[in-house]
């Protein structure tokens, strides 16, 4: 079991046990007792109905992953950005019963409360853990400093935990170098020197663990070690066949999702259009040709948020062009929903990479190596790379990249569903840019 996994069964069945305790815990502030609950099963079922909810919720917010340990801000704010959608939630699950059986106001506030505190400080005592006593030591070998991007990144995110120990290379490889259970981190050029794989075996005595610095790389950040991938690389890791299963029930969800968004997007047209009109001259919405699977052009819609029309220069974070209500129409990502009708042609999905104008991809193609490779899986609305990374540059689009070539290896129905859900935490969250 890797350490992820850990972390998400040591937050996911303590917050279960919680959100129990919690009930039980409000029955005794508001009544006095806890025999309320305890005989009046509908308590215990409906809230088990909403507790569901709730940890979806959660998950949603990324509350069981390592991230959310990164800060101590970032955590507090996390747990009350989903309490408050928590709550929303089970007041509409409470009243819009058509055969209303509870109506706990107060017991409902004070539940909210409670599990609150609860799970806050579980989770603060999980980060505590994770500083102190969750950290793993690396050695990094290398012959030329070839692992510095892996070094920088683990230094950078001391919340993945893991630690640089020291530098190791052909000339201090020694038994007495390392501590017992150690990690190396190996470079792909061992083959060329056989004395030192040689001598690596030797620690195996040790109970030494050894990685590729690739994968290591990638398990680590979620999204491939760009720098350092050949054609080699895409043979071994990228399935080029086309998924039928998957293709088809994936277009099944973009046909169920384009009709849905395209009934919002009719409703939104007047009101959008009007405000669009009111607060600078255009057209409401903009036409663009963008670059598809496997390089066909089709045409994008969107409705506009800048000044005058369609731009073919890149967009920077908070871009002067960018008009008031563009950007209450970004931070919505209602500025996506003309998109709705990409995703009824077929010509977009709802998960993917997402599509650059034909002349952005000639320029970044002979700027960043194998960037055409984005293109073997059909772009979308929403992406991997969309929910880590703006990208305004061509250093910000090779990281980028890094996101797009671990969706399109990993791409799967659950990997998808993770992807949905945490979009629909950046809407929630007003992360739109």
């Amino acid at each position: 079991m890797n350490k992820k996994t850990i972390i998400f069964w040591l937050v996911l069945v303590p917050d279960v046990i919680l959100l129990y305790a919690g009930l039980y815990i409000s029955a005794l502030l508001r009544f006095g007792r806890i025999s309320d609950v305890q005989q009046n099963p509908a308590y215990f079922n409906t809230f088990t109905i909403i507790y569901a909810f709730w940890l979806l919720v959660f998950f949603i917010h990324g509350l069981f992953e390592t991230p959310s340990f990164r800060r101590y801000s970032s955590l507090f704010f996390n747990l009350i950005s989903a309490m408050v959608i928590n709550f929303l939630i089970a007041v509409m699950y409470f009243y819009l019963q058509p055969n209303l059986i509870l109506t706990p106001r107060r017991f409902l506030l004070i539940n909210v409360g409670v599990a609150f505190v609860l799970i806050l400080v579980w989770h603060l005592l999980v980060k505590y853990f994770l500083k102190s006593r969750f950290i793993e030591g690396v050695y990094l070998f290398s012959f030329n400093n070839e692992l510095v991007e892996l070094e920088t990144e683990i230094k950078h995110q001391g919340y993945l935990g893991y630690k640089v120990l020291g530098h190791v290379n052909e000339k201090n490889l020694e038994l007495s170098s390392f501590e017992k259970n150690a990690n190396i981190i190996l470079p792909d050029n061992l083959h060329a020197n056989p004395q030192v794989s040689e001598n690596l075996y030797k620690l195996r005595t040790l109970g030494v663990k050894f990685y590729n610095h690739k994968n290591f790389y990638e398990q680590l950040l979620r999204r491939v070690y760009l720098s350092q991938i050949n054609e080699i690389w895409f043979l071994e890791n990228i399935n080029y066949q086309e998924k039928r299963f998957y293709n088809l029930i994936k277009r099944l969800v973009d046909l169920i999702f384009g009709l849905v968004g395209f009934l919002g997007f009719a409703i939104s047209f007047p009101f959008c259009a009007l405000l669009i009109k009111l607060s600078s001259r255009g057209p409401v919405l903009f036409i663009q040709e963008r670059i598809g699977k496997k390089g066909e052009i089709f045409k994008v819609y969107k409705y506009r948020t800048m000044s005058g029309g369609a731009t073919n220069t890149w967009t920077s974070v908070n871009d002067p062009r960018i008009t008031g209500v563009g950007k209450f129409l970004r931070k919505s990502r209602i500025d996506e929903w003309p998109q709705f009708i990409n995703l009824l042609l077929g010509t977009m999905s709802l998960v993917g990479p997402r599509p650059e104008q034909p002349h952005i991809v000639e320029e970044l193609k002979q700027k960043i190596p194998f960037y055409d490779e984005r293109h073997l899986v059909k772009p979308g609305l929403t992406g991997w790379a969309q929910l880590n990374i703006y990208a305004g540059s061509v250093e910000e689009t090779k990281l980028k990249l890094q996101y797009d070539l671990y969706y399109i290896k990993h791409r799967s129905f659950l990997f998808d569903l993770e992807i949905i859900l945490k979009t629909v935490y950046y809407i929630f969250t007003w992360q739109g840019r």
